[in-house]
């Protein structure tokens, strides 16, 4: 058995809980981030306790190798419990970051076999400092555009999960068999060939995922945004049909009011009324509703306002908005829509609470908007309290509200307390 010291004892349950972090920090769970917290460090405690009795008991070299047996198996079992998605996405975070893991063990290994200590300090030191520089450039740099991808790209991930899981495969049998790699030297310059390799390959497959991500994004958004200003021109068309209608009633109003005058001289007066509410019916149907002076924005407000009251819903609006330019209505009146029509879905599934929907708007002194409903059951959020949602094709809406807020200097606030959901957009 190795020599056994102070340094290569905790050096490993160090690593072990960087390895455990920097997978947290990548991965989505099934559960609120909190809760996913406490039950990934109870869940691997057990683990850690049985790793660091093979390190004591067999020595470093020995219980390495049973580690990968006794840890890696183990702590895949625990991720694939706790994690929200069951497929390639989490297959190609775990091999991701057992690459790393793996590498930072053995580059530390090395440089402590070759330094003039034999106590173990240099490996204890050296994975002092890396696992932190590794966990710090995961958390800033990469968390962020992995998750999104994960939340919203489900297509690509096997291919990388495949290349992660060969690269740790490789790295693992090349390190510790037949024998350590620190008895086998000239081995040396194949595994630094695989180390270039292995990032070289995970980095160009990573900008891949992000380039399809992205590419995905913008592809849902424009089909969604061109629904979005159909639906809108088919409102706009009507309401200028509305408008012919109003302009010949209002041409033939002088020979109506002749006639209901001559009605009411001669006493027909149950004529008369059933003459007015013949007159009055399409008159009133023809009558488009006025929420703001913007052409575009009232067309929109007018179509999902009539739909959610076919829909048995209430409509709670303030509106005063003045005339828009062209480009900034289009924009602001797609992210409304988008806002609005997902309060609809919401709030008609509601069967033991008022459906209603509040809307407001204001153009002074910062163009603002804020739609809220009630809602059922639990909506999920990630870190920055955005909602996300596992179902295909659900969530584009949400990505649309991002989007404008992203393009046009916007701020966003989404609110979830006491059974009501509410989203914010305000131009800074």
């Amino acid at each position: 058995m190795d020599n056994i010291t102070i340094f290569n004892t905790l050096s490993a349950p160090y690593s072990i809980l960087f390895h455990i972090a920097m997978f947290f920090v990548l991965n989505e769970y099934r559960y609120p981030r909190k809760k996913a917290a406490h039950l990934t460090v109870l869940l691997n405690l057990p683990i850690l306790a049985l790793t660091i009795a093979m390190y004591l008991f067999l020595g470093s070299e020995r219980g390495g190798q049973l580690a990968i047996l006794f840890y890696l198996v183990p702590q895949l079992a625990v991720s694939f419990f706790l994690s929200r998605y069951r497929d390639g996405r989490l297959f190609s975070t775990y091999f991701f970051v057992n690459s790393i893991f793996i590498f930072i063990i053995q580059i530390t290994n090395l440089m402590d076999y070759y330094s003039p200590y034999d106590n173990h300090i240099v490996m204890f030191v050296s994975r002092l400092v890396l696992y932190p520089v590794a966990f710090a450039f995961l958390y800033k740099v990469v968390s962020k555009p992995y998750r999104r991808a994960m939340n919203e790209l489900r297509e690509g991930w096997g291919l990388f999960s495949y290349i992660s899981a060969v690269f740790t495969l490789l790295i693992v049998v090349e390190f510790n068999f037949p024998s350590t790699l620190s008895k086998r030297p000239t081995d040396i310059p194949v595994m630094i060939l695989t180390f270039v390799v292995m990032f070289l390959s995970n980095f160009y497959y990573f900008a891949i995922l992000l380039k399809l991500h992205e590419h995905y994004i913008q592809h849902e958004l424009s089909r969604y945004q061109k629904q979005q200003m159909e639906l809108m021109q088919e409102r706009i068309d009507h309401m200028t049909e509305a408008e012919k209608t109003l302009s010949i009633y209002r041409h033939d109003m002088r020979h109506i009011l002749t006639t209901l005058s001559g009605m009411i001289s001669d006493g027909l007066y149950d004529e008369a009324d059933r003459f007015i509410k013949k007159h009055i019916g399409p008159i009133e149907e023809a009558s488009p509703a006025k929420w703001c002076e913007d052409g575009v924005l009232n067309s929109m407000f007018c179509a999902y306002f009539a739909e959610a009251k076919k829909r048995g819903i209430e409509i709670d609006a303030q509106i005063d908005i003045k005339k828009l330019s062209e480009d900034e209505s289009a924009m602001f009146s797609i992210m409304c829509a988008n806002a609005i029509e997902n309060a609809i879905h919401a709030a008609e599934r509601l069967s033991d609470k008022r459906k209603v929907i509040r809307v407001r708007a204001v153009c002074f002194p910062k163009l603002m908007f804020s739609v809220g409903n009630p809602y059922k059951g639990s909506i999920k959020t990630n870190d920055e309290g955005v909602p996300i949602s596992d179902e295909e094709g659900h969530g584009i809406g949400i990505l649309s509200i991002l989007d404008y807020c992203e393009k046009n200097d916007a701020m966003y606030d989404f609110k979830i307390e006491d059974g009501w959901f509410s989203v914010r957009v305000a131009k800074r």
